[in-house]
C-alpha cells in the first residue's frame, strides 16, 4: 500500500467516527427584519438580541437589521428601545434559514432607565477567530463606485498592483505574498480558474455582503494550499431582495450591476442570480518617453489608445432550502466573456496598437450541505464546480511597431507581430474542482474538521500561425488534490485553540525545451509527481471581553499552478522546473475595543507577522520587459508589523486608519546560475536587500460623516474620504547601479472623495466619486502607470421586501 492510499484510508476511518466544521457560515442560520413603531416609521438604534445568548445587533438607518452566523436551534427574540415597550418572538433556526421577523414597538406612556445590551456583528466575530484574519462589512459601501479590488486594497497588509485601468491584470500581494500564493474564494468556492472576465476589478461592491482576508494561515474548511493567506469573498444572501446600479464616468466607463433572489418560504424554492457590465475606453493621459527610429526625441503626456475593455458576466443559481434531505441544494451556472485591446507589455517601454486578448467561461455549479445528518453535531458539506474557459492571444500585425504618440513604422522584411513571433494562440482549458467538508461536534468544547479537495485542470492549445508548434503537441495537465484534518478545543468563553495538518498532492505534465541554442535542440514531455505535509496551530485568548489577542504558526506547502508552469501564450512564459514553495509562517496580533462616555468608540489593532519561505515563486520581467517567466528563489525572509486604528462618534463621525511595514529580503546564500558557459552555484551578491518591485511600507486613512434626514424625511448623506500612501521602492535590486541610477517606483500620495445620497429609506440613491483628485502621476508594478484624476456618477435602486 503506498503512501497516499494509506492516508486516504486513515482520514476515511477518522471521517467516520469524528468529523467537524467550525466558522462555516452555510452550517448556521441567519436573522433578519425590520422594526417600526405603532404607526410605521422605522427605528434606528433598536437592540436586537437572541436572549441568553452573545448573538446580537442594531438596527440600522433603514430600520433594518441582520443577525448572521447563528447556530441552529429555538431562540426568543428580543426588541428594545428607549420609551417603547420591549417586544419579544419565539423563533427556530434551521441551516441554512435566513428567518425574517418584524417588529411594530409601541411607545410606552413613561420613562424607563436605558440599558445597554451588547452583541458582536459577524465580521467583528470572524476578527475575533484564532487565525490572523481581517473581515470587511461590504455592506455600508453598496452605494459607492468601488468594486471588490478597491475594497481589499484598503486592509492592511494588501495591496493591489494594476497595470493600468479597468480590465487590466492585477497582482495581489498579502504581507508580500502575491499571484496564487494567496488563493481567492466566492463563497468558499475556489476561483482559480474562472477565467480573466470575472476578477477583483470586474466584481460590483452590490454583490458583496463581506470579504474575509485571512493572512497566513488558512482555515482547513477552505481546503487549498495557499502559501501566504487567503480571500473568501461572501456574496449576499439575502432571501429576497433586488439590487440594480449602474456608473459611469472618466474614460468613457459604464458599469451595470443587476443583484436579487426570491424564496418560496412555503415550498423552500429559491431563485438568485446576478448580472454585470463593464466597460471602458481607458485613454486616461501617461506620461512617457517619445520613440523614433529606436531613438528616444521626446518626453510628453499622452493618451492611452490602444487599451479598451469590456466583460460581462451573469450567474444563476436555483434549488431548494431548508429541506428535510438538504438544507441547501443548489445548482446554478456562470457565464463571462471579455476583450481587451493590450497597450503595453510588461513594462511601458513597449507599446502595442493590434495585440488583443478574449476569453470566454461557462461554469456549471453545485452546492449541498446539510447539518445534523443522521445524528445532531454531524454536518457535511460538498461544493463543485466544471470551468471551461476558452481564450485567444492574438498578435498577427506584422513588421509594423508604434510609439505612444499612436505612430506607427514599417519594418522591411520582417515577418514577426508586435511581441516576437505572430500568433493567434487559442487555449482551451478545463478544470474541475469539488471541495468536501464534514464536521462533529463532540461537546461545545472538542470538534473536528475533514477537508478533501480536489482540482484536475486541463489546457490545449493550437496557434493558428503556426500549427506545428511542438510543444502544443504534448498534455498540459495539473492534478491537485489536499487532505485537511483540524481539532478545535475550547475550555471555556476566552480561549480557542485549533490543530491541524494538510497533506498535498500535485501531478504536472508538460514539455520542455532541452539544449537552447545546440544541434540538439529538442521539446520533450515531463511528468512532476510532488507530496508534501504542511501543520499549525492557532489560538486565541480573551483577556477582557473586547481585548484579545491571538497567535497562529504554519509550515505550509504551495504547489505551482496552471499559469505559472504553462505560461499565458503572451505576456507570461512556461516554465516546467519551477519547485513547489514551502514557508513557516507566524503571526501574533491583538486587538482592543472601548468606549469613552457611550458616544465615542475606539478600535486598537496590531500583529506581527514572520515568513520563512524556500523556493518562493517569483515573476521577473526579461529583457527588454516585453514578457516575464515565474522563477524560484531559494530563500526569502519577510518581517513586518501592522497596525490600525479606528475611532467612531455615535453615526455621524468615522476616522480610521492602517499602516504596514514589511521587510522582505532574499537570504540566499549562494544561487544556481545555468549558461553555456559557466553553470553552477555561485555566490548571491543579493543577500540582505529587499525583495524588487514589492511595496515595503504603505497605509490608508479614511474619514466618513453621516446624516439623518437631510432636505427630506428618511434620506440619507454619506460623505467618505480617502488617503492612501506608498513609500518609495526599487524596481530592481537595490545592489545594482550607481547611487544615482537606481531604477524606483516613487512615492506616491491619492487623495480619493464620494458623496452619496439616499431617499425613501435607501430605496433611491445617488453618489457621486472623484478618484485621484490630485491628479497625481501613481504606478505599480514595472513602473506602469494608472489613470489620472477621474470621475464617476453612480445611480442606485434598492427596494426593500
Amino acid at each position: 500500500m503506498n503512501l497516499y492510499s494509506k492516508i486516504v484510508l486513515a482520514f476515511s476511518f477518522f471521517l467516520c467516527s469524528v468529523q467537524t466544521l467550525w466558522g462555516q457560515s452555510n452550517n448556521n442560520a441567519a436573522v433578519s427584519g425590520e422594526v417600526k413603531t405603532s404607526s410605521g416609521e422605522v427605528l434606528t438604534g433598536v437592540t436586537i438580541v437572541l436572549k441568553n445568548t452573545k448573538f446580537g445587533t442594531t438596527t440600522d438607518a433603514k430600520g433594518h437589521f441582520e443577525i448572521p452566523d447563528v447556530p441552529p436551534g429555538s431562540y426568543v427574540l428580543q426588541a428594545s428601545f428607549v420609551g417603547f415597550e420591549s417586544q419579544e418572538k419565539p423563533i427556530r433556526l434551521k441551516a441554512p434559514q435566513s428567518l425574517e421577523v418584524k417588529f411594530s414597538l409601541v411607545e410606552k406612556s413613561f420613562e424607563m432607565e436605558e440599558v445597554e445590551i451588547i452583541g458582536k456583528s459577524v465580521t467583528e466575530r470572524i476578527n475575533a477567530q484564532s487565525y490572523a484574519v481581517t473581515a470587511v462589512d461590504a455592506k455600508s459601501l453598496h452605494n459607492s463606485v468601488s468594486d471588490a479590488k478597491v475594497i481589499l486594497n484598503r486592509i492592511s497588509g494588501v495591496r493591489i498592483l494594476e497595470e493600468g485601468g479597468l480590465g487590466s491584470n492585477l497582482s495581489f500581494t498579502l504581507n508580500g505574498f502575491s499571484g496564487d500564493q494567496v488563493k481567492f474564494f466566492m463563497d468558499g468556492i475556489p476561483m482559480d480558474n474562472f477565467g480573466s472576465s470575472f476578477n477583483l476589478g470586474s466584481i460590483p461592491v452590490n454583490t458583496i455582503d463581506r470579504i474575509e482576508v485571512y493572512k497566513g494561515v488558512v482555515p482547513v474548511w477552505l481546503g487549498t494550499d495557499a502559501l501566504g493567506g487567503a480571500v473568501n469573498i461572501i456574496t449576499n444572501k439575502k432571501n429576497n431582495f433586488l439590487d440594480a446600479s449602474y456608473s459611469f464616468g472618466s474614460f468613457n466607463t459604464h458599469r451595470i450591476s443587476l443583484n436579487g433572489a426570491y424564496t418560496d418560504s412555503k415550498s423552500g424554492f429559491t431563485f438568485r442570480g446576478n448580472a454585470n457590465y463593464n466597460y471602458s475606453d481607458n485613454n486616461f493621459k501617461v506620461w512617457v518617453p517619445i520613440v523614433r527610429e529606436r531613438k528616444t526625441v521626446d518626453t510628453a503626456e499622452v493618451e492611452r489608445f490602444h487599451d479598451r475593455y469590456k466583460s460581462g458576466t451573469l450567474k444563476f443559481e436555483t434549488g431548494f432550502v431548508n429541506k428535510k434531505y438538504a438544507d441547501n441544494l443548489l445548482i446554478g451556472i456562470i457565464a463571462s466573456g471579455d476583450d481587451k485591446q493590450v497597450q503595453t507589455g510588461m513594462t511601458m517601454n513597449s507599446v502595442y496598437g493590434g495585440v488583443v486578448r478574449n476569453s470566454r467561461s461557462i461554469i456549471p455549479i453545485l452546492k449541498y450541505n446539510k447539518a445534523d445528518l443522521f445524528v445532531e453535531g454531524l454536518s457535511v458539506s460538498l461544493s463543485s464546480a466544471y470551468n471551461h474557459t476558452k481564450s485567444q492571444n492574438i498578435d498577427t500585425l506584422t513588421g509594423i511597431t508604434y510609439n505612444w504618440l499612436g505612430e506607427s513604422t514599417h519594418i522591411p522584411q520582417s515577418s514577426d507581430g508586435e511581441l516576437s513571433e505572430t500568433t493567434f494562440l487559442t487555449f482551451d482549458d478545463h478544470e474541475l474542482t469539488t471541495q468536501f467538508n464534514s464536521s462533529y461536534f463532540i461537546t461545545p468544547q472538542h470538534s473536528f474538521v475533514f477537508n478533501y479537495s480536489h482540482s484536475f485542470f486541463k489546457r490545449k492549445a493550437f496557434d493558428r500561425e503556426d500549427p506545428d508548434k511542438p510543444e502544443h503537441k504534448f498534455p498540459n495537465e495539473l492534478t491537485k488534490q489536499v487532505l485537511g484534518l483540524a481539532y478545535k478545543f475550547d475550555p471555556n468563553r476566552k480561549w480557542s485553540t485549533t490543530l491541524f495538518g494538510k497533506f498535498y498532492f500535485l501531478k504536472a505534465e508538460t514539455s520542455k525545451e532541452f539544449d537552447f541554442g545546440l544541434d540538439t535542440r529538442r521539446v520533450e514531455g515531463v511528468v512532476s509527481n510532488k507530496e508534501n505535509f504542511g501543520y499549525g496551530i492557532a489560538s486565541s485568548y480573551n483577556i477582557l471581553p473586547d481585548l484579545h489577542v491571538k497567535a497562529s504558526y504554519e509550515y505550509t506547502y504551495r504547489m505551482p499552478w496552471a499559469n505559472e508552469i504553462f505560461g499565458n501564450g503572451l505576456l507570461t512564459l512556461p516554465n516546467a522546473d519551477l519547485r513547489p514553495e514551502q514557508s513557516n509562517n507566524l503571526n501574533m496580533g491583538t486587538a482592543y475595543k472601548f468606549k469613552v462616555k457611550t458616544d465615542h468608540v475606539f478600535n486598537l489593532e496590531g500583529s506581527f507577522i514572520y515568513r520563512d519561505t524556500k523556493d518562493l515563486i517569483f515573476h521577473f520581467v526579461s529583457v527588454p520587459g516585453r514578457q516575464a517567466t515565474y522563477l524560484n528563489l531559494d530563500l526569502i525572509r519577510t518581517m513586518g508589523i501592522e497596525g490600525s486604528f479606528k475611532y467612531q462618534w455615535k453615526r455621524t463621525l468615522t476616522i480610521g486608519g492602517n499602516i504596514t511595514f514589511q521587510d522582505i529580503t532574499d537570504q540566499a546564500d549562494s544561487i544556481y546560475n545555468e549558461s553555456y558557459t559557466n553553470s553552477g552555484y555561485q555566490k548571491n551578491f543579493q543577500k540582505g536587500y529587499r525583495l524588487t518591485n514589492t511595496p515595503y511600507l504603505f497605509g490608508n486613512a479614511n474619514a466618513g460623516l453621516t446624516f439623518d434626514n437631510v432636505f427630506l424625511k428618511e434620506s440619507l448623506v454619506n460623505i467618505n474620504y480617502y488617503f492612501n500612501y506608498v513609500q518609495q521602492y526599487f524596481l530592481s535590486w537595490a545592489e545594482l547601479g550607481s547611487k544615482d541610477g537606481k531604477k524606483i517606483i516613487p512615492r506616491q500620495t491619492a487623495h480619493n472623495i464620494e458623496v452619496s445620497y439616499g431617499l425613501n429609506n435607501g430605496k433611491y440613491n445617488i453618489a457621486l466619486e472623484c478618484r485621484n483628485i490630485m491628479d497625481a502621476r501613481l504606478y505599480d508594478k514595472y513602473m506602469l502607470q494608472k489613470p489620472g484624476r477621474a470621475f464617476y456618477v453612480k445611480l442606485r435602486y434598492a427596494p426593500n421586501f
